[in-house]
């Protein structure tokens, strides 16, 4: 399991997809998960903001990293987003578990389930396998 905290910076981000593109071959696509604050989301529909513009030089690059890498990303449960701006008027889902297949199949019973915002601009995510958090 990797845990990943992404640049904002669009150029540290696909230096970032690069590094775990290595990385992740490596694995061999095995029992392997890739999570955090990417700081980017897969789609336009896991953001809402008022006068939002697309930024697809951002998206692109991420959902290339997920296509190439063989990942996909579970439902979220509890909630849409996961990160909310302090305004209210901005959300985004930019927290994700991505997992190979191979971990699914071994673990058949994998859901993430996005909790109450608190202290943060992020929800906690409860990922949880076979009932077990």
């Amino acid at each position: 399991m990797a845990n990943i905290y992404a640049s904002c910076d669009n150029v540290a981000k696909q230096l970032l997809w690069d590094k775990l593109f290595v990385s992740l071959g490596v694995q061999e696509r095995k029992n392997f998960c890739v999570c955090g604050d990417f700081n980017v989301v897969r789609c336009m529909e896991e953001r809402k903001s008022v006068g939002t513009v697309v930024h697809y030089e951002d998206i692109d690059p991420f959902a290339r990293f997920i296509e190439e890498n063989f990942l996909f990303g579970l439902p979220l449960g509890g909630r849409a987003y996961t990160w909310y701006r302090g305004d209210g008027r901005s959300v985004s889902r930019l927290d994700i578990f991505l997992l190979y297949e191979a971990w699914c199949l071994t673990w058949t019973k994998c859901y993430q389930m996005a909790q109450i915002i608190g202290l943060s601009d992020h929800c906690p995510i409860v990922f949880s396998i076979d009932e077990k958090n």
